[in-house]
């Protein structure tokens, strides 16, 4: 999920970083972070991705998802 393979990598980056920095990660080696779902601030930031969907360049792909995948773009969407 990001508007290009250079922001994919760069948001996961990021969200590994945060994985590696949750102390329940650091204790046990296991996490409850799962990649999109929540990793909707860093996805938030890539400007380009938000705009297309805002654009409904995803509609095609949204039209048979539930509420909480609906839920989740909006947030990714700042809505």
């Amino acid at each position: 999920m990001a508007s290009n393979v250079d922001r994919f990598f760069d948001s996961y980056s990021r969200y590994l970083e945060g994985v590696v920095a949750d102390p329940y990660y650091q204790q046990t080696g296991e996490t409850n972070l799962v990649f999109p779902w929540h990793a909707t601030g860093i996805l938030a930031r890539d400007e380009r991705l938000v705009e297309l969907m805002r654009a409904g360049r995803f509609d095609a792909l949204m039209k048979d998802v539930d509420e909480e995948t609906r839920r989740w773009a909006a947030q990714v969407m700042g809505k």
